[in-house]
């Protein structure tokens, strides 16, 4: 094993084995521990601090480390998805199986992170930003108050570490999500046409949702047409014999990169007040598409790494983007590995983005 892979394996391994669970894990110690570790590199700015999430969830929070007059921002999120069933071994321990290392949240994103505090070890910051903050896996609410702090180093240009096979994600979609609550006495069923019927209104709902959905399938160009609108939750307590008492409908929609999300969402709040004005419509999230304000100016600082493709996942780079900083996604890590047992990440692909987040961080490009 080559002293650089054994850097970033030492490092992977430690963050592996921090639970950072989005929604259950300890994302506060997380961050501790790597304004800890930051610190031993000397930054000329360095910022630890602790966000209150909604939705009942708990705390997480952000670190910062500057040197110089930051010319690029290097972001890692430090949080995963929750682990799911089909683990063959525990997914807090780093194993190294041949070609890949095998671990919770190696692919999506922890593996960036272990590049970057490895290339820390053995380059000299000069000018470069580092951010590891928490809660991109589920609301994204720690990034909004980063950006609200001006915490970030006002770097003018970013990359945003996601598992893109080290290739450079140039743009992406946006979201939009909502959910619905409709309620009535219930009965019996032979009393439907006298009842609320709140299963029928949120089917309404659904069905208006996607005929909008339908009517915008040429919308765009490729590879982003149409709105990808989908029709995700329909819940009541009813029965084919009993009417409900509450129904519970969820949707969303993302609309591509040069559309605008704010006017979707009047959209479909019209379409709701039109077809069922009684319903309780609330939003889930409402996030922007992303577009690389100046692809060229990476250029050379990727050089021969410099591939650009479109992502098909949505990422914090849209939230930099819209605070004018002129962003980028980059890591190591694939989509298809992400979010799934046995989640890993290729040794090829760490050292990759081990050689471009050096370059980064000693400004040699």
């Amino acid at each position: 094993m080559s002293d650089n892979l054994t850097r970033i394996t030492y490092w992977l391994s430690r963050l592996v084995a921090m639970d950072t669970q989005n929604g259950t894990g300890d994302e506060i110690a997380c961050t501790q521990m790597l304004a800890a570790a930051l610190k031993t590199y000397n930054p000329d700015e360095l910022i630890l601090e602790t966000v209150s999430r909604s939705r009942g969830k708990s705390d997480s929070g952000y670190v910062y480390a500057g040197w110089g007059r930051p010319e690029i921002l290097l972001n890692v999120h430090i949080d995963t998805v929750p682990v799911g069933a089909g683990w063959t071994a525990s997914p807090h321990e780093l194993r190294d199986e041949g070609d890949r290392l095998i671990g919770l949240g190696s692919s999506d994103i922890k593996g960036a992170a272990a590049c970057i505090l490895a290339a820390l070890e053995v380059e000299t910051p000069e000018n470069v930003g580092v951010l590891l903050s928490g809660d991109e896996e589920h609301g994204s609410e720690i990034m909004p108050e980063v950006i609200r702090r001006d915490h970030f180093g006002q770097a003018p240009m970013a990359i945003v570490c996601e598992p893109t096979s080290c290739k450079v994600g140039r743009q992406h979609r946006g979201m939009l999500a909502y959910g619905a609550r409709f309620s009535g006495k219930g009965g019996h069923s032979s009393l439907s046409d006298v009842t609320e019927r709140p299963l029928l209104d949120a089917a309404r709902l659904g069905a208006a949702i996607g005929d909008y959905g339908d009517e915008h399938l040429d919308f765009g160009i490729e590879p982003f047409k149409g709105l990808c609108t989908n029709i995700g939750y329909l819940k009541s307590d009813g029965a084919y014999n009993v009417i409900p008492t509450e129904t519970e409908i969820k949707f969303s929609m993302r609309p591509p990169p040069g559309d605008s999300v704010a006017a979707r969402a009047r959209d479909l709040e019209a379409i709701a007040a039109k077809i069922t004005p009684e319903g309780e419509l609330t939003q889930i999230v409402e996030l922007e598409p992303f577009a690389c304000h100046n692809l060229a100016s990476f250029e050379p600082i990727f050089g021969e790494m410099f591939d650009p493709v479109d992502l098909p996942y949505w990422t914090e780079a849209a939230l930099l983007s819209q605070a004018g900083v002129n962003s980028v996604v980059f890591g190591p890590g694939n989509l298809e590995q992400a979010h799934k047992p046995d989640e890993y990440v290729l040794k090829e692909q760490l050292l990759g983005a081990f050689k471009l987040y050096s370059r980064v961080i000693s400004g040699s490009y």
